[in-house]
């Protein structure tokens, strides 16, 4: 992994000729939008989808680099926020699905594991000086250990569950125990002192977060539970988009332009306090959308969340910091998002320690200008029930690999977005490099802890189903 300063990368950039400041804060704020189940083509910037309005998502990519390539390391919630946060393919530990009715073995808690427990960005930037906050919905393991205050984050505000309900209302000790899954915490306690739509309520607490914390250094992570299901948005934004003839479109339309609006909120905050240039945001989904469930869209992508073609793992994806990135960049290198946690360790100074392992790589030379492309290299994915990996050109898809002869599939990925053209009979070759390459990262992981399904075991797996013990 390459480890460069952010002084070098400045001094670099400035000898390139990139709009750059002349002195780069050591400890630059930074913040993480992270959108849920945000297809491919509902931003406007990708200029996918002729209904989806997104003008601070827009705003966002314009002011830095849409990175075109960007990817998930998995298709689904739990793993791909896993592998995030801790900068390592979550498969490292064992994470490869979300948490469901079957353990490998009897006595697994399903969650991090306790010795990834700070193995995470919070409490890498708390232990660097930071302030850390987090924002939004949490998916993880259900006991306490697991949330987000006791890794890492001094604050955190929302729930812990693939979902919630939007309209989530005043909240007693009596509703959470009846519904816990829709109650909003801050920390320990539960929130009982608040009436708004769910998606407004995040960036309201963002925002306090940032005016409360505008002095000191602040990591501000904010994954948004918008859009995912429920299909649930304000009469004031379902009014914008009553010409939408389709019920579910017109309902994911809406709870976009809120979460759009929301970043705004989280984007202007930081311009009013001018802190702008002296914070650098992410901004990504954490896996492709649904058509069917949620009714959003992935086009030109194939397939959607869930599977390892382009849809389920490739979004928006997008950087910004003004004064050292330079404005209006389209990146079109596979990015991944375990490249997050080295690069902004590098923004902010903050040594990569050899025992976090990370797997990621620091992208800030390329967002400046001192490198002109990414070395090529592999990304992977593993689902327990299908396999992929891909470099610059080529994409290997494994749909079943708990097969004994597994079915293959390959495609040049950067002259075939659609994924169209199955090219494994002409390239066999590519086949056979690709496999080996997979095969040998696979034999690194841990096998799956848990799963939705059995038969993502192993044959030999002493599986448990939760539900008999």
């Amino acid at each position: 992994m390459k480890k460069t300063a952010i002084s070098m990368t400045v001094l670099a950039a400035l000898g390139s000729g990139a709009a750059v400041q002349a002195e780069t804060p050591s400890q630059p704020n930074v913040v993480i939008l992270f959108a849920d189940d945000l297809g491919y083509a509902d931003v406007g910037y990708h200029n996918s989808s002729q209904d989806v309005e997104t003008p601070n998502m827009d705003r966002l990519a314009a002011s830095g680099a849409a990175l075109t390539a960007g990817y998930v390391t998995a298709p689904v919630c739990g793993p791909s926020r896993a592998g995030l946060t801790s900068g390592r393919y979550q498969q490292r530990f064992g994470f490869h699905n979300n948490t469901g009715p079957f353990v490998r073995e009897e006595g697994i808690v399903q969650g991090t594991p306790d010795e990834m427990l700070n193995n995470n960005f919070g409490y890498y930037f708390q232990q660097a000086g930071y302030v850390t906050g987090m924002v939004g919905k949490h998916h993880d393991g259900k006991q306490r250990k697991f949330w987000p205050h006791h890794r890492g984050f001094d604050e955190f505000y929302g729930f812990n569950n693939g979902a919630a309900n939007y309209f989530v209302g005043p909240q007693n000790q009596e509703t959470a125990a009846k519904k816990p899954f829709s109650v909003m915490y801050r920390n320990d306690k539960v929130d009982d002192n608040f009436d708004e739509y769910l998606t407004d309520r995040f960036g309201t607490e963002a925002i306090s977060f940032i005016e409360r914390h505008k002095d000191s250094p602040f990591f501000l992570y904010v994954p948004f539970n918008g859009v995912h299901g429920p299909l649930q948005a304000t009469e004031e934004d379902l009014k914008r988009y009553e010409h939408i003839e389709d019920e579910k479109r017109r309902k994911l339309l809406a709870m976009n332009y809120n979460v759009d609006r929301n970043i705004g909120r989280i984007l202007d905050t930081l311009e009013e306090n001018d802190l702008t240039e002296n914070t650098i945001v992410f901004f990504l989904s954490d896996n492709g959308g649904k058509p069917k469930g949620n009714a959003s869209y992935n086009l030109p992508l194939r397939a959607q969340k869930g599977t390892l073609w382009d849809g389920g793992i490739r979004i928006p994806f997008a950087v910004s910091w003004p004064g050292t990135i330079p404005a209006g960049q389209t990146i079109e290198d596979p990015i991944i998002s375990l490249d997050i946690l080295p690069t902004m360790a590098a923004a902010a100074n903050i040594d990569v320690q050899a025992e976090w392992n990370l797997d990621g790589v620091n992208l800030l030379p390329l967002l400046t200008g001192e490198e002109k492309e990414l070395e090529n290299r592999f990304l992977y994915w593993n689902t327990s029930m299908a396999g992929a990996i891909r470099d610059n050109d080529w994409k290997l898809v494994m749909p079943n690999i708990r097969n004994k002869r597994p079915r293959v599939q390959l495609f040049n990925i950067s002259n075939d977005i659609s994924e169209s053209k199955d090219l494994a009979k002409e390239h066999p070759e590519q086949v056979k490099r690709l496999q080996e390459a997979w095969d040998a990262w696979d034999a690194q992981n841990e096998d799956a802890m848990w799963g939705w399904n059995r038969n993502m075991f192993p044959v030999e797996t002493n599986w448990r189903n939760l539900d008999s013990l």
